[in-house]
């Protein structure tokens, strides 16, 4: 999801186990046991999280929103085209496209509110997935848009408010394995492995530093964005582990809930020990450029003890890409034990 104040004032403030357990999850996602083998002529069946029903031959051509791009490709499903983030001003791959190879796909924009419609149809596709944040807002399709792409291709929206990484990830396994892929390969098993390791050192680093209070924050030039950690897929992980976070008191419910905007002048409201700010391209850096110049950043007493974490909130959904984001929490948690 995208923590980004250009986006706020278009809807757009986003633009952020056991066997049985994982069983239980696909289901609930749509998945059915039942998916014959890929090949030509294979069908299949998804029932997406706005309730729409999918079926018939399996979509091959598939055009997703970097998100979804991200997580489908560590599962074997990789997409002809893609929208949303994906590179960063210097033109480097920007951390939420994942392993995607971006010279392989065609980008249909970068940016919010960039869809290249004429370029969507070019591609021929046979299914677009998108990630919902907002009611049913398929993220990175633009509103003035939303009804001709609904008609030119069916779609899959993947609800993503309110839950934890491993639901996600496991809502993207499901579609993953209903869109034909082998979701037990060798590559993937052991990366749920790392993933899980690192799960087990995140929750004994989050037990060791029980008791600090943390403060998820984005910082903007003109301001700053207090984040509910609960609406995050990161940071509820997080949280679900033990970690100790400070609260919004009025997070903007007209934007979900997700955070609460707060004035440079009114930042040190929130007392914290330790901050984990928004590492994004959108958000300011610690370099004097950005936070170095701020002084009422400088005055919070976080900053002062260098008690600072990067926080990406847009990791992508898939074990290869969860398993570094939670080693390096976890790291840099034991470095404040």
């Amino acid at each position: 999801m995208t923590f980004s104040p250009a986006r706020l004032s278009r809807r757009g403030f986003l633009a952020g186990t056991a066997a049985a357990g994982t069983l239980g999850l696909l289901s609930a996602c749509g998945y059915k046991d039942d998916q014959p083998a890929a090949g030509d002529g294979a069908t299949w069946s998804f029932t997406d999280d706005r309730g729409r029903k999918l079926d018939g031959k399996r979509p091959e051509r598939i055009v997703a929103q970097v998100t979804a791009a991200a997580a489908l490709w560590d599962f074997g499903v990789k997409s002809v085209g893609i929208f949303g983030p994906s590179k960063l001003p210097d033109g480097k791959t920007d951390p939420q496209a994942g392993g995607v190879d971006l010279k392989s796909v065609t980008s249909l924009g970068n940016v919010w509110n960039e869809f290249n419609f004429d370029k969507f149809i070019s591609l021929n596709p046979q299914l677009l997935v998108s990630v919902i944040y907002l009611k049913q807002q398929m993220w990175y399709v633009p509103d003035t848009m939303a009804d001709k792409v609904d008609k030119a291709a069916p779609s899959v929206g993947i609800g993503l408010q309110d839950i934890a990484m491993p639901q996600g990830i496991a809502k993207f396994e499901a579609l993953a394995k209903a869109l034909g892929a082998d979701v037990a390969t060798p590559e993937i098993q052991q990366a749920k492995e790392k993933y899980e390791a690192a799960d087990a050192k995140l929750a004994e680093a989050v037990k060791k530093t029980a008791g600090l209070k943390v403060l998820l924050l984005s910082a903007q030039k003109d301001t700053t964005y207090v984040a509910n950690p609960a609406k995050f897929a990161t940071s509820k992980h997080y949280q679900d582990k033990g970690m100790q976070f400070v609260l919004p008191e009025k997070p903007d419910e007209s934007q979900g809930g997700y955070y609460e905007q707060v004035s440079w002048e009114n930042v040190g409201k929130y007392s914290a020990d330790v901050i984990m700010y928004d590492s994004r391209g959108g958000s300011l850096s610690l370099g004097p450029d950005g936070l170095g110049g701020v002084p009422t950043w400088q005055q919070l007493p976080a900053v002062k003890a260098g008690k600072l974490i990067p926080w990406n909130n847009e990791t992508p959904f898939s074990y290869q890409r969860f398993a570094p984001e939670q080693t390096r929490i976890a790291d840099a948690l034991g470095k404040l034990a």
